[in-house]
């Protein structure tokens, strides 16, 4: 699917919201975002890791997905948390470090390198930003609940996620060279095909424009999120000898703006939800301009 298709998918769920005799756009959002995550998506990271070129990669991608996250929401903790409220801050830190890896890291880089790269944003997403989120994610979060008694195990919720154990099969059957009977494939590939399209059409669905009211007070934020976080890990991948279109494609993954699923996570612990939210509105709109540019980077170094 071309680029401008893509963007027209995007214009389609934005323009759903404006017309009111349609369903609900969140009625809309939820039903489609629990197909692609239930269904879809745990099919086509299936056959993205069972076809897979694995090897080291299998660490690389996760080690240098890891540093930018940790990096860049350490910074935002700590360049905020004497500035604004600490239920900010920890907003601000998981804003500026957990990206939209694979709602919009899948289409793009659908888009830029073809169906065969994307695993490498299933590795990023569920071998790296994924735990982190429930994980230091939490943790940053807890720090602002009063009562303790509601955190839950964010080992339980990091299990309770589909397209992961999909991953794990794929990487499993990958490792004992297990072949598919050839329509069992076809099937896995027409059901995570309608992922990149439905993830688009999600996006225009979630985004609020009247969040980029906002925007003078969520730059630095922004910055973190599109600029620094893709150096360090363009840095740490040429470090750990990731090159070629692995390379290209995990800097294009560390260079998305912000996750929508960091508004579960604020709204569960009681952060500022509406900051987060746009904040991503704000890199969504502003990585039309970077991820370019990374792009253009990432082809110079070959």
């Amino acid at each position: 699917m071309d680029s401008v298709a893509l963007i027209g998918l995007v214009g389609a769920g934005i323009a759903w919201r404006r017309i009111a005799r349609l369903p609900s756009a969140e009625v809309v959002r939820r039903s489609v975002s629990s197909l692609v995550f239930y269904v879809l998506l745990p099919a086509l990271t299936f056959r993205s890791m069972l076809h897979a070129p694995l090897g080291d990669v299998l660490w690389k991608v996760p080690l240098a997905a890891s540093v930018g996250i940790v990096v860049a929401s350490a910074i935002a903790l700590v360049v905020t948390r004497k500035q604004i409220l600490p239920h900010r801050a920890a907003a601000a830190a998981l804003a500026a470090g957990w990206g939209n890896v694979t709602y919009l890291g899948i289409p793009v880089l659908s888009a830029a390198f073809g169906n065969e790269a994307t695993f490498v944003a299933v590795l990023y997403d569920f071998a790296a930003s994924t735990p982190l989120l429930w994980t230091l994610g939490v943790a940053l979060a807890v720090r602002n609940v009063h009562d303790r008694s509601q955190v839950e195990s964010p080992w339980r919720r990091v299990s309770a996620v589909p397209p992961l154990w999909a991953a794990v099969a794929g990487i499993l059957g990958n490792a004992i060279a297990l072949e598919i009977p050839p329509l069992a494939d076809r099937m896995l590939w027409l059901l995570g095909s309608a992922v990149v399209p439905l993830m688009m059409f999600v996006l225009g669905l979630s985004l609020r424009w009247e969040y980029l009211r906002r925007w003078r007070e969520l730059v630095p934020v922004a910055a973190l999120k599109l600029t620094l976080a893709p150096l360090v890990v363009l840095g740490v991948g040429i470090a750990i000898g990731l090159q070629g279109t692995i390379l290209r494609a995990v800097l294009l993954e560390a260079a998305m703006p912000t996750m929508m699923l960091t508004l579960v996570v604020a709204e569960r612990y009681r952060l500022d939800v509406e900051y987060i939210a746009a904040a991503i509105a704000l890199t969504t709109v502003a990585s039309a301009a970077t991820l370019p540019l990374w792009w253009w980077l990432g082809s110079m170094l070959g």
